[in-house]
This record gives structure tokens, sequence and C-alpha cells, in this order.
């Protein structure tokens, strides 16, 4: 690409960039632009969470190709290109094959070579990297640095975009267990139901509450209460699907909406969700413990059904499994007939 064609591109991206156009495709327009403008085969963001770097905005190559899940792929900031860009602001790979840093994933697409500038001058928050599948295609110092450039006006965008999804987490998820909370389940839940009821798919809530739960309160203080709702939500995140909405409903009530899920299948949510559970082994000082978990299962299946009818109903059989001595599964199906 000639020096003119270059420079027109980058103010293009510039442009657009500054027009908001990211928003209408999670970056991919731009960053195909960002591909084309380093004749390369491919651009994407990474964002640091924690001791890693997720690929959360992606080029149409890279997400078209189905390498990975943007929100579970990840690659520790200390083994990447990501920490050796730090020092300079970029960092250039032009044998990534092999490359002691390497990423198997993106060795296994033929990647061979990379570009790595980093977002956030004096607190980097991530990345803005472009790749070449091509041989004996290195990229240039002039690369980097143009880059670097891109990714200095692309950092200040970027963060605010993550700080508005941090203040938006904040509104909708339980600030103890990181699980959704009644407000999200609520208006969240409710729309689901609607598009049951258009579409015609089935819906199914389950109901946890924690056995005995006042009991760790009264003897071991609410510290030691607030390690088991956090363990118990890690289980109960663990042992769903990405389309189901977990939330903490309340103290130590748990709810499970789930979408496209017939009544078999969320009795089968349910005793894993159990089962897990009370593997957990819990020590408070010098004391053992062992904690289960009663549920109710409510399913809609072709009917008129609203969010606070499945709750009550999965709420009634819940007491029924307590009454009948606590750790189990029981059903209450509800279905209206036309």
């Amino acid at each position: 690409m000639r020096c003119e064609e270059k420079i027109e591109k980058l103010l293009t991206i510039i442009e657009k960039v500054a027009n908001k156009e990211y928003e209408k495709d999670n970056w991919r327009g731009i960053l195909d632009m960002v591909t084309e403008l380093f004749e390369a085969d491919g651009a994407a963001i990474g964002e640091v969470r924690g001791d890693y770097l997720y690929y959360t905005k992606v080029s149409s190559s890279v997400a078209e190709a189905g390498l990975f899940d943007p929100e579970e792929f990840k690659v520790p900031v200390w083994w990447s290109a990501f920490e050796e860009a730090l020092g300079k602001g970029y960092i250039i790979v032009n044998d990534y094959q092999n490359y002691e840093r390497s990423v198997d994933a993106w060795k296994r697409t033929g990647l061979r070579a990379k570009v790595v500038a980093i977002l956030g001058d004096k607190d980097p928050f991530g990345s803005l990297s472009v790749g070449r599948l091509s041989p004996g295609k290195p990229f240039t110092e002039e690369d980097g640095k143009i880059l670097r450039s891109l990714a200095f006006i692309f950092s200040f965008i970027v963060r605010e975009e993550i700080e508005k999804r941090r203040l938006m987490e904040k509104a909708i998820k339980d600030h103890l267990t990181q699980l959704y909370n009644r407000f999200y389940l609520e208006e969240t839940g409710s729309r689901e139901l609607e598009r049951s009821q258009r579409y015609g798919f089935p819906v199914s809530l389950i109901l946890f509450d924690l056995d005995d739960f006042k009991r760790i309160n009264d003897e071991f203080g609410h510290q030691a209460g607030d390690t088991v709702l956090i363990r118990f939500a890690q289980v109960l995140r663990s042992s769903v699907r990405g389309t189901d909405i977990p939330a903490r409903y309340g103290g130590e009530e748990f709810v499970l909406l789930l979408p496209h899920t017939h009544k078999e299948e969320a009795i089968t949510v349910a005793e894993r969700v159990r089962q897990r559970f009370s593997k957990v082994r819990f020590r408070f000082g010098e004391t053992p413990v062992q904690l289960t978990v009663s549920a109710g299962v409510s399913s809609c299946e072709g009917g008129r059904c609203t969010l606070e009818e499945l709750i009550e109903q999965a709420d009634k059989a819940m007491y029924e499994a307590k009454r009948k001595g606590k750790n189990r599964v029981e059903v209450f199906s509800y279905k209206e007939i036309n």
C-alpha cells in the first residue's frame, strides 16, 4: 500500500472512531479497516481482566474463522507478547511460530507475524494487535509506531466502554456473589416469558434455598455465611449454560431461569447443582461443615405464564422439598390449556 493510501486509510479509521461507528458492530468494521491498513490477515482488541487478556473485539476474518469464544478465550498477561510490549508501547514478532511466548490457539492458525500495541499509556488495560499468516512478509518498525498511535487513540474510547460496562454490571449484579440481581431477573425474565409465548418454546425455573443457612450465620458469623453464598454461586454458575439466567433472589435464595428448557431437563439441572453443592466441604475455624440445598422446579410449556407465577410455583415445590427432609428437588408443573 502506497504512503498516500495509508494516510487516507488511517484518517478514515480515525473519522469512523470519532463518529462512534464502533457501536454498530462491536468494533468489527473498524478492525477490518485496521487489517487492511496493515495488509494483515486479522486484527483484535484485547482487554485485561485480572491476570488474563481477553480478545473481546475482533475483525471479521478472526470472528468468521471461529477460533475461540471471545468471552471465554484468555491469555495469561505474564506469558504473552502483551507483557513484552509494555516497555516501548508495542512489540513486533516476525517469527511467531518460534516465539517463546506464543499462544497455541494463534499458532494453530498459521500465524507468522504479529504486532501488539498497548492500550493505556500509564495504566495499561488492553492491547491492539494485527497478524499475518503469509511467510516472508515481516512487519516493520513503522508498522509498530503506526499501530501504537492508533492504540493511543482507541484507548480513550475502549476505556470508556469498559467503565460503562462495569457500571452496568454493578446495576444488574449482586455485589457479593456476582450473579444477576433480582432487578435483572425480573426485567429479563418477563421478556423471556413474552418471547416464550410468542414463539412457543418452553421456559423452566428453579428456586434454590440453602438448608439450615441461619445456623451458619448464628454459629460462625456472617463472614462464614458470605463464604457459603459465594461458593454456592460458583457451583450454580459452573452448572448452567450461557443462555441461562442465574440470580440471587434474596438472602440464601437463588433463582435459575432456563429458557428453551422442558421440565425434565430442568429437573436434571437442579439435581446436578444439588449434588455438586453437597460435595463441597467447608471449614470454619476447627469445625468441618457440610451443607445442602433444596430446590423447587416450575415449568411453562405452551401457555401464558408470568415470572411471578413461576416463582410462586417453584417456591411451593421448594417448601415441599424442605418438608420431606431437605436436600432434594421437588416439582410443580405449570401448564395452561387454551
